[in-house]
């Protein structure tokens, strides 16, 4: 019991982490951290069943296809908030996220 709430706590604090540094570092709030994640393990998965990379090959090519992706991301849809109300930023972080969720969904499955 004691172990089940200090990982709990623990995943709760990286989580909060996460927010916090991508707060301090773009000045906006980001819901859609996680789901971005998300895609990203999915594209190692790819890399690793799909096309037989070993694992830190796969490991590799998924950080460096995601840098890309949050790359073009941020210039092209998150940059264009800049100067507006932090809650349309937040809807446009939450709405992100959905669309990751859905794509995810259509690609690999539920």
């Amino acid at each position: 019991m004691l172990l089940n709430g200090l990982a709990a706590g623990c995943i709760y604090g990286l989580i909060a982490l996460g927010f916090v540094l991508i707060y301090k570092a773009t000045e906006m709030v980001n819901f859609a951290q996680g789901d971005l994640l998300m895609l990203g393990a999915f594209v190692a998965f790819t890399l690793i069943e799909l096309a037989g990379w070993n694992y830190w090959l796969a490991f590799l090519g998924a950080v460096l296809f995601m840098a890309v992706f949050g790359y073009l991301l941020d210039t092209v849809i998150l940059r264009q908030v800049i100067g507006q109300p932090q809650f349309s930023v937040v809807m446009l972080t939450i709405g992100l996220g959905f669309i990751f969720r859905a794509a995810a969904s259509m690609i690999w499955g539920t």
